[in-house]
Order: structure tokens, then sequence, then C-alpha cells
């Protein structure tokens, strides 16, 4: 029978991970991505929890070790930069990982690492300055139907499956639901934004973060992952008319303008971060978006022979696993795949659908279990007066002390315990050349 032809939509960490699964199963794979080259850009991300057993799995431990940051933990520091408490890393293999993980590394570096375990098989193509422009498929009860795409360029193509891993505001979602469906992404009333600046011999090679007083609740902070370059974070919880403002104009002069403002005079090196966020060319790499969920009703992470992967079916901005969850889900679909296309190969759609299904039951559960968790939390961890700090500030001190970190783990006891499915038919698939 033929191989199973599969279009992945979106080049981050999802796409090419499910790539490598789909691979070893002789699929026929195109992933496309929208912008011109590898997206290799962006901060730090970290591997933690069930993404941890998956890198190894993938075989790429050693390279992602290769290309950690060696950053030997998170503290927090009050205005004057006098630090408050601090939670080191975890580097012995326990699996017990504090803020900063046994597997911190840039996303960019993560990204390179995920394409190189397909560069130069014949059963996949990367493909850049590709788009979607549209898609239809074959009733589900056609059981070798075709999902019909036509791609911006003018060319179509028919293929057994289509799989968006483009991200929180996936077109790929937006098609498949239709044009009447509302947007799933649901607002959780506070922004991040991040840009690099150029060091100095004073900044910590601590993941740093200082909570400053103010009408909105904001934090700034810092991580230095590369010679050279200091990564600059603002957080903030509350509504801020400028800034809404700004993104609605679209303008990235007027977003660092405005973030610039919020921020200037806020104590510590607000004002150093600032000056460089206006003014410094290290800084073009700004990037900010509002911390949101994608709340997906139950039984729509697919669609047929269209299915959603990553934070297209589940993002969480700045949850902490958004990688961990792109590994994950990824090989939890190909998995699911693997087994229902190994008891038919000669029913694509069967096999495709019911996967899908599955997918979406199995992991859907634990993927979403931290959902709701900022709304929840938000006046704890963002407070915006002195005394308020303060008693986070002591409150960190004596869990920092406990190291509550390490016991209790970055996530509650459901994640913990969760474990991840096995697909022998998929570890053990032959690996084409």
């Amino acid at each position: 029978m033929a191989p199973l032809k599969v279009l992945i939509i979106g080049g981050g960490i999802s796409g090419p991970a499910l790539a490598y699964w789909l691979s070893r199963i002789g699929a026929n794979i195109t992933l496309i991505e929208r912008s011109p080259q590898m997206r290799a850009r962006g901060q730090q991300v970290d591997i933690r929890a069930h993404a941890v057993p998956m890198m190894k799995k993938m075989g790429i431990e050693d390279a992602v070790r290769a290309a950690s940051v060696h950053e030997p933990g998170t503290q927090l520091i009050d205005v004057h930069g006098r630090t408050k408490a601090f939670f080191p890393a975890t580097r012995d293999g326990s699996g017990r990982q504090s803020f900063t993980s046994e597997y911190e590394i840039l996303r960019g570096d993560l990204v390179q690492i995920l394409y190189g375990l397909t560069e130069g098989r014949q059963n996949v193509k990367h493909l850049f300055s590709i788009t979607v422009d549209s898609f239809t498929q074959d009733e589900e009860s056609n059981p070798n139907g075709k999902v019909h795409v036509s791609f911006r360029d003018g060319r179509k193509e028919d293929f057994d499956l289509v799989v968006g891993t483009d991200g929180s505001g996936s077109r790929t979602r937006k098609i498949m639901l239709g044009p009447e469906a509302p947007d799933p992404r649901y607002p959780l009333g506070g922004h991040i934004g991040y840009f690099s600046i150029p060091s100095k011999v004073r900044d910590s090679d601590r993941a740093t973060f200082c909570h400053l007083p103010g009408r909105v609740a904001h934090i700034v902070g810092t991580r230095k992952d590369r010679p050279g370059l200091t990564r600059v974070y603002m957080l903030m919880y509350g509504k801020d008319a400028g800034l809404e403002a700004a993104y609605q104009s679209g303008s990235p002069a007027e977003l660092r303008k405005v973030w610039a403002d919020l921020y200037q005079g806020g104590g510590w090196e607000c004002d150093r971060f600032t000056d460089a966020l206006r003014h410094s060319p290290e800084a073009d790499d700004f990037y900010c978006t509002p911390f949101e969920e994608v709340r997906l009703p139950e039984g729509s992470w697919s669609k047929g022979r269209v299915v959603l992967v990553g934070d297209s079916a589940h993002c969480q901005t700045a949850g902490g696993l958004g990688s961990t969850w792109g590994l994950v889900g990824s090989y939890i679909l190909a998995g699911e795949i693997a087994t229902q296309y190994e008891k038919d190969m000669s029913l694509p759609t069967t096999a495709v659908v019911q996967a899908a299904q599955n997918y979406e039951e199995k992991f859907r559960p634990i993927a979403t279990s931290t959902h709701g968790g900022t709304e929840r939390v938000g006046f704890l961890l963002f407070p915006r007066s002195r005394p308020g700090i303060w008693l986070l500030h002591l409150l960190a001190r004596l869990a920092a002390y406990l190291r509550l970190d390490e016991r209790v783990g970055m996530f509650g006891g459901e994640t913990l315990k969760w474990h991840v499915p096995e697909y022998p038919p998929l570890e053990t698939a032959q690996i084409p050349a």
C-alpha cells in the first residue's frame, strides 16, 4: 500500500517532532513553514517533566545537553537589587526540577536539533515561505478520502492527514473549525514582552526577577544565555489602555514605546532596560503577547483528517509546559496513528480519524489540567503593593529554605503522576533512510 501522506503546517517545536515520529513508520511528510527560513530564534525554553524521557526516546539528550544554557538557578530580588530568595537548579537527573530546569535551552537551538532528526530523509520535505490558503476534505465515510489543500502560491495537493502545529493563533484551526466558530483564545489578563540588550559584567547568570510596585502589577527579569547578551523579560498583570491601543495599532514601534513607558523609572535596572528597548539595535528582537489559553470544546482538537497539535490545540502562554506538551503530544498522535495504521494499512482515513480522536481522549485531560491556574493565583504571583511584594518575598524565602520547588515540583501532583502511553508499533518501526 502507498505510505501515509502527511502535511504538517508549522515549523516550531511540535511540527518537526511529529515529522520525526511519523517518518519512522514510513509516512511521506511535507513540513511547511511560512517564514523564509527555519524559525531558529526566540528566548529560553525548558524541557521538563514528561518531555525528559521523550527527549531520550528521540535520541537527542546529548545534543540538548551540549546546547543547554548553564543557568545556576532562579532568584527574586527587590528594587534595590538585593536577593530575597534563590532556587538553585537541579542537575542530578532525578526528574524533580526547580524553576530552572535541568534542560534549559534556547528555543532556536531546540528547533535546529529537532529539524536535524529528519534532514536528509527521503520521506521528509522541509519547505519554507509556504502557506495554506484553504482546504476541504472528503466525507469520513470514504475510507480512501483525502484532504484537498490549496496553497497560497496556487498549487493544489491531496493528503491523507493535515496537522496544524502553527501556534495559538493557528490559521489551520480557523479553517478547520469554519468561519462561524468563535475564537477559542481566552485572555488571562496579563502580558509578556522580551528582548535582548548588551550585557554588562554585573549582569547575573541567574534567572533574576524583580517585582515592581505601581498602579498595575508588573515584573522585570533577566536571563543570560549567551556571552555578550542579556535577555530582558517584562511581565504585567492587569489592564493598561495604552498597551491595548498599541496592540490594536499593530505598530512594533508603538508597542516598544508603550512597554518602555510602563517600566521607565520602576526601580532596579529598569531605566537601563527601557533605554535599550527604545534605542538599542539588539532589542530589535522584541516580542510581546497577551497571556492567553486556547480553550477548545471537547472533541474539537480534530475534524476528520485534520488535527491540531501543540499550542494550536491547548496553548497556555508562559505556562511552563509549552515545549514539554509539544513534544509529548506529537509522540501520542504519532503513536495512535501507528497503532491504528498497523491494523489495516488499506484504510488510511479510518486510521487517521480514529487515531486523532484517541489522541485527544488520552492527552487532553493532562494537557489542559493547569488551565485557569494564572487566574486563580495571579493576585499572589503579581502583587502590586509594597506590602504584597514583601509578603511574596517572605513566602518565597521560606519555600527556598524548605526546597519546596523540588519536593512539590513545578506543577501539581496530577501532572507528575500521569504517564505517557507506550506505543511499541511506533518505537520498533524500521527507520527509513
